[in-house]
């Protein structure tokens, strides 16, 4: 009697076994519903309006035709400073720097104690995101080489972490910081190894596995060898142009993947940008008059070792930081030199922005004063000689009411009913925008949702 109840108790957990093997062999590692909206979202890093908009010289086919089919921006005005962590944080939370806490790309760091280090962590971010009030409903997110995800609640991640090596070695951190764990080995266990430094083909390539095989309900993916060219070799440049057509044609393999799953009609596409380009030629670096003014002291080494006042730089702009903000004396004494600076042309300063200005604009608010400059003019951090070239023929940074500077936008799909230009929109209004195509809230502080009618 015993061996025909072990008998029949093994039979049942064989029977039990093969059913979970059965399931988790046919099922994706995070199963979907049947049905549901979907959103895709692409950023083409320093994409200019302009390229959709105006006729050539970039072939850009699929951008055209999803503006032609949805609804498009004729520009995008972003935050200050119009750099990409602030920017991709403004469009996930619909909030401007100030209230979500990506003030720049690095870190301050006058000490330079930090190798570089950018804000990578999602835990810096200080209001709810898209991807996080998406989740709360219980669908499922995934984000590729999105700024500011390393440890974002995020179902599918692979998060843009800066290579601080070009040796290999440094993608296995990426490997470990990706999530569920394996998701990178199992993209190359059924497509093909990844390249370190990795491409846009091969974020693109991970997108797209990743649609295919999960089907998740909000997807983001952000590109930016666009941005890599137009640094390098300048804005409208021969080599821009060329990465502006490849990035379309990555767009191109993402639209196809979402038609081959059949989702297409219950899926939004969202191309978006976090700043155009202007043509550099000069840069100041404000630090070294911050030093001749002894407001600032190095060592031996050239490490900064003290300092009264700091230029914190973001390209086409800057923050100026004060050891002690509320000291009035130190505060005038700096407002004498920037002034002094910014009386010379050849320095290349348009405005001097005041606390209060900045507080308008929703910048760092860590800041005294900050510094636009001039069209072809960039800023530094040095603090040896006040005037020197760039390394870049291209940059971002400068105020994000320049045309130059606006970014873009376009949205197509079931939930974009309203068809053609929208005109100048504002960045803070695209994430707001998503959200309420989801049915979510995200930050009381956020922009209205543009006018685009939904389902």
């Amino acid at each position: 009697m015993r061996c025909a109840s072990a008998l029949t108790a093994r039979l049942f957990l064989s029977t039990i076994v093969g059913l979970i093997w059965l399931f988790s062999a046919r099922t994706p590692l995070i199963a979907q519903p049947p049905d549901g909206r979907h959103v895709v979202i692409i950023s083409i890093d320093g994409l200019k309006a302009a390229t959709y908009t105006a006729p050539g010289p970039s072939k850009v086919p699929t951008l055209r035709r999803l503006a032609s089919q949805g609804a498009f921006a004729s520009g995008v005005v972003g935050v200050t400073p119009t750099v990409t962590y602030p920017s991709h944080t403004t469009l996930l939370t619909g909030v401007p720097p100030a209230v979500h806490g990506i003030y720049n790309n690095r870190v301050l760091d006058p000490e330079e104690t930090s190798n570089g280090s950018w804000y990578w962590y999602a835990r810096d971010i200080r209001v709810p995101t898209l991807t996080g009030a998406v989740k709360s409903l219980g669908l499922t997110t995934a984000a590729v080489n999105w700024p500011v995800t390393v440890g974002a609640d995020v179902d599918l991640l692979v998060p843009e972490y800066a290579g601080v090596t070009r040796h290999p070695v440094w993608l296995e951190l990426l490997r470990a910081l990706s999530s569920p764990r394996h998701l990178l080995e199992n993209y190359e266990s059924h497509t093909h190894a990844l390249s370190w430094p990795m491409t846009d083909d091969d974020r693109a390539g991970i997108a797209e596995w990743i649609w295919r095989t999960y089907r998740p309900h909000l997807l983001l993916l952000h590109i930016f060898e666009t941005d890599d060219a137009q640094h390098e070799y300048g804005p409208d440049s021969p080599e821009a142009l060329d990465a502006i057509e490849r990035a379309d044609a990555r767009v191109g393999r993402l639209v196809s993947a979402i038609e081959a799953t059949g989702l297409q009609d219950r899926t939004d596409v969202v191309v978006v940008s976090d700043h155009g380009f202007l043509p550099i030629r000069q840069q100041l670096n404000p630090n070294a008059a911050f030093r001749r003014a002894g407001l600032l002291d190095v060592d031996g080494a050239g490490r900064i070792r003290s300092w009264d006042a700091y230029f914190y730089t973001a390209g086409g702009s800057g923050f100026v930081m004060l050891s002690r903000p509320g000291d009035v004396a130190l505060r005038d004494r700096v407002d004498r030199v920037l002034r002094g600076l910014a009386d010379d042309p050849a320095n290349g300063i348009l405005t001097i922005w005041s606390a209060d200005d900045l507080h308008r604009r929703g910048a760092d608010p860590r800041a005294s004063f900050g510094i636009d400059m001039r069209d072809g003019f960039y800023t530094g951090a040095g603090h040896d000689a006040l005037l020197t070239t760039p390394t870049s023929k291209g940059g971002h940074g400068f105020a994000s009411e320049r045309a130059a500077l606006h970014a873009s936008l376009i949205m197509t799909g079931p939930d974009v009913t309203t068809r053609g230009d929208l005109g100048v929109v504002r960045m803070t209004q695209i994430g707001p925008t998503i959200a309420s195509w989801f049915d979510v809230a995200l930050s009381p502080k956020a922009d209205e949702p543009l006018a685009i009618r939904g389902r």
